[in-house]
């Protein structure tokens, strides 16, 4: 039989309660075959078509028609609208006689375009419905109470079996007997005791069941990570600083229960409490929509400047805190499903993501973003204290014997628990002073980094307990003796009823429910028949899955099934997950901060990128800590080994680092320059990880081999001027083939960052000094990326995905040197044939400067492996950078005083000597980077600084280069001014020269300005964006690139300037 394909002119049933297929609105179901089978008007419509076929079609299928109907058979969800395939059906049914079936594809095409558009409308705009509400109200507009913290638990299922309390067994006895723990038994799946804390955070961000009414949820149904924002106004402004940047008190969190729990569940709130501030940081520095103000500038006197400072205070809050909720979500469906399901152990990064937008067969969206309200059944299924860990069982019992005075566990009674409950509440200090975990704060109100690590990774290494009958610590009785009695209270239904609204075949026997005899045969003493199971102790004590593909967490088999559903009921539910989980609302920086990248190092781990962005000194790049702090170090070695790539990683515990030493100043920094023995540099390390023979790549070697180099590139006035010339010409030949002209011709523009300033030293460094031909500025990836990685202070968390990159395309690129060098070295450079065109428009004769720099770079004695990594290192230091270089000189230049004398000597000058002094000053004060790392060799006191062996040390050549003691008036611009006691970042400066990169750039403002009147392009389209970033020390700014992640080079700035005539 022919299989049926889905088409806009087929009408989709829809289900009714019991599974069974209902008409739509009493229309026909009309498919490609025209069948109708449960319509009543089916003969009629079939005569109907029969009499239309032998009067003819009403419309020609011509070869429109017929490319409109196969683009709907293969894209039915991303139709071509120009293939006009609307248009083709709207004029056939405008042809056919009047009838059953004209009514039908008319009242299908009606149908259609009605379920284009949500109804009612999803969302709405301003701030009101864009942000969070403190109580999570308002996530489901239409029904603002849905969800919201302070209103009753819902009831899910219908309880069908009789279950009176009186005739219920006694709470303390099911515990005795089915619950109490019997010795601790390890997870079998390997899972450690800070996946339970994690799930702790999750679990505590939907359900905080009042102490005065058990009915009432005083928390959200959504995870918002209310255990950090609170669950109301008041709780909210209890841990906001509210001065202008949208931040939080160090270190707080407004959920005091926690305080209760093992202290690695309050340290991952603290871990949010940093990321939230560093978001709320990063919004204020992109500054994306150009509102916000440094607050530190603005009195607060003025009542008008104080209403903007407040309102700028609010919009970086709510702000940062739906892009931290973002994060916490994608945790949840990395990191903490990865390991649910098992896939960490399979190296798999796949992930079950429910956010998106779902069309049906009838073009209908698949409900979301409809808002949740938490259920009393699943507020039973999160009772995991079987899962406790031998160390948290012996710190909950310390806290406990606290608590109530040592009174033993047995004889503890709920009143006890609220008297204890009231008497914390009381003796509670102010929220900014609340201690865990023996940790004390520091001075400033923030905990100290190793002592937090310290707690999180030792959660790591303790095992987790397996879920089982019998595997409660004794220490947990009460709680679970509330928790039956809650659940009794509560009227919810039965075990058994549970898994027929989950859609799961109900046990009939007890030794089914769980195949151990003898809690198979306590239970039923208890209960007597199955049907009368309670759910939470039916959920609790329910035989274990076993570890197989798919699962990880290894639950009873209710739980495991129930918890997929709560997670996706719980966020694609969610409004600010879905709908409003937008660029604009989380600003386009914010939206793909927060996003889980599958390709990340650690499977796609998410948690290990917060973990080395807000403890950085304290966990490393390729640790198993950091990437898989949810799985036991044991178990990660045995699952990295299976997978082959055990390698990759670093087993050990990661050592807390020192933090760097910044060093100010022109006499200090100069004096540690130059201290090339007490001071060297850190790139050999990087160098070693990605070239496994790395003579010649002259950065790590000694001075004196970097010297020669350098003579080599620069010893010569004819090469060094061609190289200048060629920098000129292919600049003027770029601008004069990339720019536009506006409307009446008298304007031109030109994205002369992309389109110029990018390029030409892309295809300088690929042609001239490695002879490789390009024909697109794609190219320069390579090299870029082995920049970055070398020479820069990347984002740990990218480190060992960019190594790899390099790593491999490093090779390529050697190996298309080598190529082009071939056996030409040997032979004193008899070269033919080695470059070809650059491209179309940067045309260039066979001969070219290659050759000569080729042969001064051989003449000092290299071989050709040595000689094809200088070429490389020369490529990797000079490519990127030269661009950065000359941007901002043209930056500096372009809107400034200067310009008109710029554009004088542009059309005057014959070379490149008088720029000079321009590009000097405009590199002295708005450099490529601020600075440069250093490691000391020893024990040391420079200039009264002390400075011990392996200290990590920042050299601030920036500020340097601007100190009055070393510059008369340092910030003006002096064209005469010596360039001697100029400080330079490592880099083109000091890799390929001070004279070449000055001419270079020189000749690059010079083609530039011999255009007529080089302005800025109006408008946003004529600024340079980017901002200080002040989590990356090396960099002077930072930019945005084309996935509006931070990047350290510029991708966009447009100028205009009179058309040529």
């Amino acid at each position: 039989m022919a299989s049926k394909r889905s088409s806009v002119f087929r009408m989709s049933s829809t289900n009714t309660a019991n599974g069974s297929a209902a008409k739509s609105n009493g229309a026909a179901a009309i498919d490609k075959d025209f069948q109708a089978p449960n319509s009543v008007n089916a003969p009629k419509v079939l005569k109907e078509i029969r009499e239309q076929i032998k009067k003819g079609l009403p419309v020609n299928l011509n070869t429109t028609t017929v490319s409109a109907i196969i683009d709907l058979v293969r894209h039915k969800e991303a139709l071509d609208d120009r293939k006009l395939l609307l248009e083709h059906a709207l004029s056939f049914v405008s042809k056919l006689e009047d009838g059953t079936l004209a009514r039908t594809l008319k009242d299908k095409i009606v149908q259609l375009l009605y379920n284009d558009l949500s109804h009612p409308p999803a969302t709405s705009i301003s701030n009101k419905y864009a942000w969070r509400t403190a109580d999570g109200s308002y996530n489901n507009i239409d029904i603002p109470d849905l969800g919201k913290a302070g209103t009753p638990y819902s009831r899910s299922v219908q309880q069908s079996h009789p279950l009176p309390r009186n005739q219920l067994p006694d709470a303390g006895l099911i515990f005795d007997t089915l619950l109490r723990r019997e010795g601790f038994v390890k997870h079998p799946g390997g899972l450690s005791s800070l996946m339970f804390s994690f799930a702790a955070l999750v679990i505590h961000s939907v359900f905080r069941t009042s102490h005065r009414d058990w009915n009432i949820n005083e928390t959200s149904s959504y995870v918002d990570l209310a255990p950090l924002y609170g669950n109301s106004q008041k709780d909210q402004d209890r841990i906001r600083k509210r001065d202008g940047y949208g931040t939080l008190y160090p270190d707080v969190f407004a959920e005091d229960r926690l305080l209760l729990l093992p202290p690695a569940v309050c340290v991952l709130l603290v871990l949010f409490n940093r990321n939230h501030n560093y978001i709320a940081a990063k919004l204020l520095e992109i500054n994306e929509r150009g509102t916000y103000v440094d607050p530190a500038t603005v009195s607060m006197d003025d009542p008008a400047s104080k209403a903007k400072i407040l309102a700028q205070e609010e919009e970086i809050f709510q702000i940062a805190r739906l892009i931290n909720c973002g994060w916490f979500g994608m945790i949840v469906f990395s990191d903490y499903f990865s390991t649910i399901l098992g896939l960490v152990r399979d190296g798999s990064s796949w992930s079950l993501t429910p956010f998106d937008e779902i069309r049906l067969d009838d073009h209908s969206c698949f409900e979301r973003g409809k808002g949740n309200q938490c259920s009393v059944e699943f507020n039973c299924l999160y009772r995991w204290h079987a899962t406790t860990s031998q160390e948290d069982e012996q710190w909950t019992s310390k806290i406990f014997d606290q608590l109530f005075e040592g009174k033993p566990s047995d004889e503890v009674t709920v009143d006890d628990f609220k008297t204890a409950a009231m008497r914390a509440q009381r003796m509670q200090p102010d929220i900014t002073h609340w201690t865990f975990g023996g940790l004390q704060r520091k001075a400033d109100g923030s905990f100290s980094d190793d002592d937090l690590a310290n707690v999180l990774q030792n959660a790591t290494e303790h095992p987790a307990g397996a879920f089982r009958a019998r595997g409660t610590p004794s220490i947990m009785r009460l709680n679970e003796v509330m928790g039956i009695e809650q659940n009794r209270k509560w009227g919810v239904c039965s075990l058994n009823d549970f898994r027929k609204y989950l859609g799961l075949k109900p046990f009939s026997t007890f030794l089914e429910w769980n195949s151990n005899p003898e809690i198979a045969e306590a239970a039923e003493k208890l209960y007597g028949n199955i049907e009368y199971l309670e759910l939470y102790v039916g959920l609790q004590a329910e035989e274990a899955k076993p570890l197989v593909d798919g699962a990880g967490l290894c639950p009873g088999y209710t739980i495991s099934r129930a918890i997929l559903s709560d997670a996706i009921a719980l966020t694609r539910g969610d409004r600010f997950f879905t709908h409003d989980f937008t660029p604009y609302n989380l600003t386009a920086w914010g939206f793909a901060d927060c996003q889980r990248d599958p390709n990340a190092f650690g499977f796609g781990s998410t948690l290990g990128r917060l973990l080395l962005r807000v403890l950085p000194n304290n966990y490393t790049e390729n640790s198993i800590y950091t990437f898989f702090p949810l799985m036991t170090p044991e178990s990660m070695k045995t699952n990295l080994t299976k997978l082959g790539v055990v390698g990759q990683y670093d087993l050990n515990r990661p050592q807390p680092k020192s933090t760097t030493i910044s060093v100010e100043g022109h006499a200090r920094v100069s004096s540690i320059l130059n201290n090339t023995e007490g001071f060297v540099t850190p790139y050999k390390q990087r160098v070693d990880r990605i070239l496994r023979q790395n003579k010649g790549f002259f950065p790590i070697e000694s001075e004196q081999e970097q010297r020669a180099i350098i003579s080599a590139l620069c010893g010569g006035a004819d090469l060094s001027d061609a190289i200048g010339n060629y920098f000129y010409q292919s600049t003027k030949k770029l601008i004069n083939a990339n720019s536009y002209n506006l409307v009446g011709g008298k304007t031109s523009g030109i994205d002369i960052v992309k389109q110029v300033l990018t390029t030409v030293p892309v295809y300088w460094v690929a042609t001239d000094l490695a002879g490789i031909q390009l024909r697109t500025t794609k190219h320069n990836g390579p090299y870029t990326a082995a920049e970055l990685f070398i020479f820069l202070d990347v984002e740990a968390s990218k480190i060992m995905v960019l190594q790899e990159k390099v790593k491999s395309s490093v090779h390529k690129l050697l190996g298309l040197i080598r190529e082009k060098l071939g056996g030409a070295v040997g032979s004193r450079m008899s070269i033919s044939g080695i470059v070809g065109t650059v491209s179309t428009i940067l045309n260039k004769k066979q001969k070219t400067e290659y050759n000569d720099i080729v042969k001064r770079l051989y003449e000092l004695g290299h071989s050709t492996d040595k000689l094809a990594n200088t070429i490389l290192a020369l490529m990797v230091v000079s490519g990127v950078e030269l661009s950065l270089a000359a941007t901002n000189t043209v930056n500096f230049y372009v809107a400034s005083e200067q310009a008109t004398a710029l554009s004088k000597l542009a059309k005057a000058a014959e070379k490149d000597t008088p720029f000079h002094g321009y590009v000097y000053e405009a590199l002295r004060l708005d450099p490529t980077f601020r600075g440069v790392f250093r490691i000391s060799t020893k024990d040391q006191v420079i200039d009264g600084q002390n400075f011990k062996n392996g200290d990590r040390v920042f050299l601030n050549t920036a500020s340097a280069n601007v100190d009055e003691y070393a510059f008369s008036n340092p910030t003006a611009i002096d064209l005469n001014r010596s360039t001697k006691g100029r400080l330079y970042p490592d880099g083109v400066f000091k890799y390929l020269g001070e004279d070449l990169t000055i001419k270079i750039v020189s000749q690059i403002l010079r083609g530039i300005f011999e255009f007529d009147n080089v302005r800025l392009a109006p408008g946003q389209s004529g600024v340079l964006q980017r901002f200080k970033n002040h989590t990356r020390q090396e960099l002077c700014y930072a930019y945005l690139d084309n996935t509006q992640l931070p990047s350290e080079w510029p991708t966009s700035m447009s100028l205009q300037f009179d058309t040529p005539k």
